[in-house]
């Protein structure tokens, strides 16, 4: 990923962070699914030093630190929009700490060690996700833990396939980059001793094409590139095949659950 590739994403959930909570349902319902994995204990021989990846806004966050309320967490996200709600969020919790920082340059410079890393919903659009699971791993303590939700790249399945119909060749989202499960657990396998990816999928319905395209632009993930500009005539043609082929606006998410430990 090119730096100016980078900074469009940083952008996009910058400008969406006033909405994001609204509207990041899936994202939400995955953060307590996350939760599932996390690992008993907090406070002294317990899960004392947590690391968040793309904290947003605070949701998991909260949650965090209100699961091991003993820890010390620093909470990072590149985008200085998503980083203000979140610290505004988490103003009252002594125990945390929020940095507006590059995931990836953190964990390349971070010297210390954690008991527990979590990224939710975040390491799939990082520019080399192999190094920065890597470097996960060496950042764990001994008896560390790494759980996080990564999108595969069937999410937003129906628009890329309507897209592709409509421009008759591929149109590429950003979830055409993520990686698929095989892919991923090749990646683990490498470097966790014990690792788990679960795959879950979940389907949200949407009342227009509209107000498909809007969830997209107020969760930050949109971007991609498409052959041509989605002209009034283009979305018509958009709108007629989702009717015709699903009565309506799905968007499905791809997710992997994944837990790795030392």
């Amino acid at each position: 990923m090119s730096e100016a590739r980078k900074q469009r994403i940083r952008q996009r959930f910058s400008r969406a962070a006033g909405t994001y909570d609204a509207h990041a349902e899936v994202q939400k319902e995955m953060a307590f699914r996350l939760l599932r994995e996390l690992p008993e204990g907090s406070g002294p021989k317990g899960i004392e030093d947590i690391l968040e990846i793309g904290c947003g806004t605070g949701y998991f966050t909260a949650l965090l630190a209100q699961r091991y309320p003993g820890a010390r967490i620093i909470a990072l996200d590149f985008a200085q929009g998503m980083a203000q709600l979140a610290a505004k969020r988490l103003a009252g919790q002594g125990n945390v700490s929020v940095l507006c920082e590059d995931g990836e340059r953190f964990l390349a410079d971070c010297p210390t060690t954690f008991d527990l890393i979590c990224a939710n919903s975040t390491l799939q659009w990082f520019d080399d996700l192999e190094g920065g699971l890597g470097r996960i791993g060496r950042l764990l303590s001994g008896k560390g833990c790494f759980a996080g939700v990564l999108f595969g790249p069937e999410t937003f399945s129906e628009l890329a396939q309507g897209l592709r119909e409509v421009f008759g060749q591929e149109a590429r989202l950003p979830s055409h980059g993520f990686p698929p499960k095989e892919t991923l657990e090749s990646m683990l396998d490498g470097i966790f001793p014990r690792v788990i990816v679960q795959e879950e999928r979940k389907k949200k319905n949407h009342g227009s094409l509209m107000e498909l395209l809007d969830h997209i632009r107020k969760t930050g993930t949109g971007g991609g590139q498409l052959p041509g500009p989605l002209t009034r005539g283009r979305l018509r043609r958009l709108d007629g095949w989702f009717q015709a082929t699903h009565s309506g606006y799905p968007a499905t998410y791809q997710a992997f659950v994944v837990r790795g430990e030392k």
